[in-house]
C-alpha cells in the first residue's frame, strides 16, 4: 500500500520537475510523518522548507520555473527577463529565475531571485500554463534596465506583431511607473521617445544612421527600408537599411558597437547568414558616411546598376 502511494506521489510530482509541496502531499492524504519517513529512506528529497522532490537532479531554468510555481503566493509572479523568456520575447534570459512580490516580501528560495515592488498591481500579472507571470508589458519594462536599445526595440516590435501589447500600452504603463526614486526606466523611455513609428522596427536610429539616411536622400538614391526585419530561415535579423528589390543591405558600423571579439564573431555570423539567405551586404563606417559621402554614393550606385531590380 505504501509503495502504491509513493508511486502516486512520484507521478504527481514529475508533472512539475519532481517538486511537490507539503500542502499537496496533504491533499493527496499523505501524512507528514510518512513524507518524513520517505525522505529519511531516500525515496523523497527534502528540497527546502515545505517542498520535497522525487529526485536530486539539476536545477535549470525550467525546473526553477516549476519550483517558483510551487512556492509563490498569489501576490508574486515571475518577472523581468525571466518573464520575457517565457513570453519568447527578445531580451529574455533563461538563467536564474526572477520573481517579483510586494514590499516586505521575503526570499522564498535560494534558487530564485526575489524582487520587491510597491508598483505591482494585479493587472501586471497573468497565468502562463497555470504559472503567475508578469504580463509582456510589465516584463519588458522591468527587464529593460539590463537591455540595450536594440533589444528593447526588437522586443517592442515582436510584442506588437504578436498582439501582446501596443506601443501606447507600454508608454502609458511606463508613465504610470515613473516617479521620484524609481529607477530602471531610462532605457525604455529613451527607446519609446525616439522610436521610428513609420518602420517595421521600433529600434531608434542613432545619429550615425540618421546621417546615412540624409546621405541617401541628398544623392537621389532609391529609398531604403530602415530597420527592416529579415528572416534568414534560421534566425530573424533587423538590418540598418535594406533595398528588397535589389536584395541589398547596408549596415552602419560604429567602433563602439563592434569593438570586442564577441561583437566581431556575432557580426561575422550575422553577415554570413544574410549572404546565405541571398542578400548582398555592404558595410560603411562612421567616417565613410561623414567624410566620404561621394564614395558611399558611388559604391551604392554601382551596386544598383550591377543588380537588376526584382
Amino acid at each position: 500500500m505504501s509503495f502504491k502511494r509513493l508511486d502516486q506521489v512520484r507521478a504527481y510530482a514529475r508533472a512539475s520537475s519532481g517538486f511537490i509541496t507539503t500542502k499537496e502531499l496533504a491533499q493527496l492524504q499523505i501524512p507528514s510523518s510518512t513524507a518524513r519517513r520517505w525522505a529519511q529512506g531516500g525515496q523523497l528529497v527534502r528540497f527546502q522548507r515545505g517542498v520535497y522532490r522525487v529526485d536530486d537532479g539539476l536545477i535549470g531554468f525550467d525546473e526553477a520555473v516549476d519550483l517558483a510555481a510551487k512556492v509563490m503566493g498569489p501576490d508574486r509572479a515571475i518577472s523581468g527577463r525571466s518573464a520575457l523568456a517565457l513570453w519568447d520575447l527578445p531580451g529574455g534570459s533563461r538563467s536564474k529565475v526572477e520573481v517579483v512580490g510586494p514590499p516586505g516580501a521575503t526570499s522564498i528560495s535560494k534558487h530564485l531571485i526575489c524582487h520587491r515592488s510597491r508598483d505591482l498591481r494585479p493587472s501586471d500579472a497573468t497565468l502562463v500554463n497555470g504559472i503567475p507571470v508578469c504580463t509582456p508589458t510589465r516584463a519588458l519594462i522591468d527587464g529593460s534596465a539590463a537591455l540595450s536599445d536594440q533589444v528593447i526595440g526588437d522586443a517592442l516590435v515582436r510584442g506588437r506583431q504578436r498582439s501582446l501589447f501596443s506601443i501606447d500600452e507600454v508608454s502609458i504603463r511606463v508613465a504610470e511607473l515613473t516617479r521620484p526614486g524609481r529607477g530602471g526606466l531610462s532605457n525604455i523611455r529613451r527607446v519609446l521617445s525616439t522610436a521610428i513609428e513609420d518602420t517595421e522596427s521600433l529600434r531608434p536610429q542613432n545619429g550615425y544612421e540618421q546621417m546615412a539616411q540624409r546621405l541617401f536622400e541628398s544623392f537621389g538614391l532609391p529609398k531604403p527600408v530602415a530597420q527592416m526585419r529579415i528572416d534568414s530561415g534560421r534566425q530573424v535579423f533587423y538590418v540598418d537599411f535594406a533595398w528588397p528589390s535589389w536584395r541589398l543591405i547596408v549596415e552602419c558600423d560604429s567602433i563602439l558597437a563592434h569593438s570586442t571579439q564577441t561583437d566581431l564573431q556575432h557580426d561575422l555570423s550575422r553577415q554570413n547568414a544574410l549572404v546565405q539567405a541571398g542578400w548582398r551586404v555592404l558595410r560603411f563606417s562612421y567616417f565613410d558616411i561623414r567624410d566620404r559621402p561621394e564614395h558611399v554614393a558611388a559604391v551604392l550606385r554601382a551596386e544598383f546598376k550591377s543588380a537588376q531590380a526584382i
